[in-house]
């Protein structure tokens, strides 16, 4: 087996990236705030392009859901430039530092802010504006949000400056690309009632018709039938450094569920994002989020949960995650005397300490 000092040597830029990401990822239990794909929306090209392989057309009537693809020539890529010994050290002292910190917190209660937006939106929904008209303008398409749960109606917005005398929505299955609804409309925006028998995942194309001519935009969005459901949170209890708030569900689907929520105190403050993965049967069940002694200091034991994702989890290779919902977007818990926690430290758990041993090993002179 090769030494730490080995792996240093033979690792390049790509390499101690690559290694950052293994040592940095979340477990399996952690709150992994990037699960969910970027919620944007994609552009349609609607004029001809000419390039020096050929032409690619895709007009009104028969465009694709899917984005238009355009012919390329491979790029050549610089060689990555080669790290030194020195350089390839001083790195993996830096990781050791950041890892160190982390696991200083167990995986289900981590410290948060509210500068860790991806914690506090979990469900957003980002447009980004893309040029239209040749360039001369831009539009986006965006929704309140990504993912949808039946019975909630769907409202699409055109973001312009630019005026528009009709927009045609045409909704798409994207594993089947089978165009399934389609509504017109003159004004820019238009809130759709919702199906329970809609496809899990959902592209829309707006066929826009500016002053100044037409072009196309889409965006992705997923619509649930909620497989699971938070009904209540119970009150909370002390179980050694832990102060542990049970759960009651209600579940339409069994598998291995993962659920997340975020701890705040009263006044709105958001403390510790907490993460529980657990298998779950059918009909009533209970589930219990841990928050650890450490994030709960100042604290005057005042909490509320908010910001939840409950994902039944997939359970094969191709088999799609599916979400649950909170009955009550945010519940106030009941008072907790934090004064009877015990001060114990978070014990890291032994692979988490074999990386940390090992970015120590490969960070030494």
């Amino acid at each position: 087996m090769k030494t730490p000092k080995k792996i240093v040597a033979a690792l390049g830029l790509g390499g101690v990236a690559a290694l950052a990401w293994w040592v940095l990822s979340p477990s399996q239990d952690a709150p992994a705030a990037a699960e969910v794909p970027p919620h944007k929306h994609r552009r349609v090209a609607h004029q001809q392009h000419d390039s020096a392989e050929g032409t690619v057309v895709v007009s009104d009537e028969k465009a694709s859901p899917m984005v238009a693809q355009h012919p390329t020539v491979p790029e050549e890529r610089e060689p990555e430039p080669e790290l030194q010994p020195v350089q390839l050290t001083r790195q993996f002292a830096v990781l050791s530092d950041v890892y160190a910190a982390e696991i200083q917190y167990p995986p289900y209660s981590k410290p948060i802010t509210a500068k860790h937006a991806s914690y506090l939106e979990p469900n957003r929904f980002t447009a980004v504006e893309m040029p239209v008209l040749g360039g001369s303008s831009t539009a986006a398409l965006s929704l309140p949000k990504y993912r949808f749960f039946d019975p909630d109606k769907v409202t699409l917005s055109l973001m312009t400056d630019l005026a528009v005398s009709a927009i045609r929505y045409e909704f798409y299955d994207l594993d089947s690309q089978q165009r399934f609804l389609v509504k017109h409309t003159d004004r820019k925006s238009l809130t759709v009632a919702g199906n329970a028998n809609w496809p899990q995942e959902i592209r829309v194309k707006a066929t826009v018709d500016f002053a100044r001519g037409t072009d196309v935009l889409t965006a992705d969005f997923r619509y649930e039938v909620p497989v699971a459901y938070v009904n209540s949170a119970d009150a909370p209890t002390a179980q050694g450094s832990n102060m542990v708030i049970p759960l009651d569900l209600e579940v339409t689907e069994a598998g291995i569920y993962r659920i997340r929520a975020n701890l705040y105190r009263q006044d709105g403050e958001v403390i510790a994002a907490l993460s529980r993965k657990s298998r779950l049967g059918e009909g009533q069940q209970s589930l219990s989020l841990k928050v650890h002694q450490s994030v709960l200091s100042g604290t005057d034991g005042r909490y509320q949960l908010k910001n939840w994702v409950v994902e039944r989890m997939s359970g094969m290779p191709g088999e799609k995650a599916a979400f649950g919902v909170s009955r009550q977007p945010v519940m106030t818990l009941e008072p907790f005397q934090v004064s009877t926690l015990s001060q114990e430290a978070y014990t890291p758990s032994p692979q988490e300490q074999q990386r940390l041993d090992f970015l120590r090993r490969a960070a030494a002179p």
